[in-house]
């Protein structure tokens, strides 16, 4: 057991703590150590579990904590004074749950105006992302921590009301880093641990169930924005291109419910972090709920669930680099779980059946990449350039066709535009760039005919360029979806004329070219 402060020296006091400690075990054998008083036992496995608890709640109201440990075949109860710890008072948490209040309103705020499709915040934004955001999440995190404060209290261990840890968005897109509760003294047994541990993740994912359902049924009604809608920017943060990993419990509710929305209600963003909080909480690494659970079951085995889920954090991070912080944060926290206070008491079935469902949360409710950004990618294909048969009045004719496929996993919306490069009149020798009024004579005589992949025919006539205006964009689906844009250029005067076509993608996320063009000569 850790060192604490030095017990006192006299015989009257040690006589008392093994006179105590006697009620309940009979003592054969004592010994003193600067730090504690190490007794020998005889115990009787029927009653240990419940004796062993009445000694702790007894020593504790004296200000000391016995550990039973079994060593070389003998069982000890080690006696430590209780070390003194400052607790914060109510102030505290109030001050915290307000501020937490107030970002994860903000935080709806912002998806509640992505939601809308809105470019600017108006004050119902902050009324609806409080309402479908801010509450159920704070109801769904405020439930797991109450459920860990009742369970503590059942166990008669003491502990602090939830501290709520805020973040503004958009430094964290949903305002809070979520909430602990701190155990004022140490767990009883194996049962309390794995108790106090699972029931708070357990609680939460009861309550991140039908806001999850009811999430995902307003986003099967939820309007349709259209591909050109880019979705309002906060301090560079932009929450029109934002992706989320779907857990597997997910993608279960989206089967169930036979819907795929690409417009996600912000209460469906409640339940989903309500889901990754309970799965990331359940990893089994240090002072985790799932390094509780790990250390009720694995015993001090659950050292090497904790170092492995670590190693695995930071192999993730390679991958989403917030891992890495959450790695670090873990480490820092501490890999070793300390034991229980009686180590000895088993786990019941019930209890081993519990554990069991909590590592089946961590994996359906787990995402590798929980939030990321579309890769914006997408390519020209089939390009290709045939001369036609001019209209009346007009000397040369030809037309140009490409393909333009969307390699994103979200619909894209592109515009497009036309440019002459280059004039070339004459052959061999005799060849002659158009240049000045000469060009400027060629192009305002150019006619154009485009036809673009939304259906619409655009018709531009005497000059070298042209592009498409925004309001008239086309859109093209994800997956490898395609779309074909045929323009047809003719001219009045014989030339070469090289000509170049070019796709711009509209709300690109920055990580992908936003155009790709394509040049040709016609004759």
């Amino acid at each position: 057991m850790a060192s604490g402060p030095p017990l006192p020296g006299t015989a009257t006091e040690y006589e008392r703590l093994r006179a105590t400690v006697a009620q309940y075990f009979p003592v054969y054998e004592t010994r003193i150590t600067p730090y504690s008083l190490v007794l020998l036992v005889h115990l009787d496995p029927a009653t240990l579990e419940g004796k062993f608890d009445q000694l702790r709640q007894e020593l504790w109201g004296q200000f000391f904590v016995p550990q039973l440990r079994r060593e070389q075949g003998e069982y000890l109860v080690e006696v430590v004074r209780r070390p003194k710890r400052s607790a914060w008072g109510p102030y505290v948490n109030l001050g915290l749950l307000l501020i937490t209040v107030a970002s994860t309103v903000s935080a709806g705020a912002f998806l509640w105006l992505s939601y809308r499709g809105g470019t600017s915040l108006h004050t119902s934004d902050f009324l609806y992302g409080g309402l479908y955001f801010g509450l159920p999440l704070l109801t769904i995190l405020g439930l797991h921590e109450f459920a860990h404060y009742v369970m503590a209290r059942r166990h008669h261990v003491e502990a602090s009301l939830p501290y709520f840890i805020p973040v503004p968005p958009p430094f964290l897109l949903f305002g809070t880093f979520g909430a602990f509760i701190s155990l004022r003294e140490p767990i009883p047994d194996k049962k309390a641990l794995l108790d106090i541990g699972a029931s708070g993740p357990i609680a939460g994912f009861i309550a991140a169930i039908p806001v999850t359902l009811a999430g995902l049924y307003l986003s099967a009604h939820a309007p349709v924005l259209s591909a050109a809608n880019c979705g309002p920017t906060i301090l560079g943060v932009n929450y029109g291109n934002m992706l989320i990993g779907l857990p597997a419990v997910w993608s279960l509710f989206q089967s169930l419910l036979g819907i795929n929305p690409s417009n996600l209600h912000p209460l469906a963003l409640a339940g989903w972090v309500g889901i990754l909080v309970t799965a990331i909480n359940l990893l089994p690494a240090g002072q985790l709920d799932g390094g509780h659970v790990a250390r009720a079951l694995l015993g001090a085995k659950s050292m090497y669930a904790s170092w492995a889920a670590l190693i695995i954090l930071f192999g993730l991070g390679f991958l989403y680099p917030g891992w890495f912080f959450f790695a670090i944060l873990v480490f820092f926290l501490g890999m070793r779980h300390p034991p229980p206070l009686n180590d000895i008491t088993p786990l019941d079935t019930k209890r081993v059946g519990v554990g069991i469902v909590a590592v089946a949360l961590l994996i359906s409710g787990f995402v590798i990449i929980p939030i990321g950004t579309p890769s914006g990618q997408f390519a020209l294909q089939n390009e290709s350039s045939a001369s036609v048969p001019p209209p009346p009045g007009f000397a040369m004719a030809d037309n140009i066709s490409l393909t333009i496929v969307n390699q994103d996993v979200v619909p894209r919306a592109f515009l497009f535009s036309g440019t002459v490069t280059d004039v070339v009149r004459g052959a061999n020798n005799s060849a002659t760039e158009l240049t000045g009024a000469a060009l400027a004579s060629f192009l305002a005589n150019s006619s154009w005919v485009i036809h673009l992949p939304n259906g619409n025919t655009t018709f531009v006539n005497g000059t070298g360029n042209w592009s498409i205006p925004r309001a008239a964009f086309s859109t093209i689906r994800a997956m490898d979806g395609t779309a074909t844009l045929l323009v047809h250029y003719a001219n009045p005067q014989q030339a070469v004329v090289t000509l170049r076509i070019a796709a711009n993608q509209l709300c690109s996320p920055g990580v992908a070219s936003s155009s790709e063009s394509f040049t040709t000569q016609i004759f």
